[in-house]
């Protein structure tokens, strides 16, 4: 997988916090949800991957289980088209 960091916001009331960005550029406040999203939010805690290398085996585990899930979406999805043609 990526192994890359996790940023939380530091707002715990992130769907308020998207609100709020909405309204902003809305309300001409900022030019745009870009500029409004840099100006409101900020980082809080940052998540580290383990360095574990069970949980990589299991996030990676997980991960194949997601693919799969997936494909098998896009499959089901490709079959009731045909079957509405």
């Amino acid at each position: 997988m990526a192994g890359c960091c996790i940023i939380l916001p530091r707002e715990s009331e992130t769907v308020l916090l998207g609100a709020a960005i909405l309204g902003a550029v809305a309300a001409q406040k900022y030019t745009g949800l870009h500029e409004a999203m840099r100006a409101l939010n900020a980082a809080g805690q940052v998540i580290h991957p383990s360095e574990d290398a069970k949980v990589k085996k299991y996030h990676d585990a997980k991960y194949q289980i997601f693919k799969s899930l997936y494909e098998q979406q896009l499959s089901h999805r490709s079959i009731m088209t045909q079957a509405l043609q």
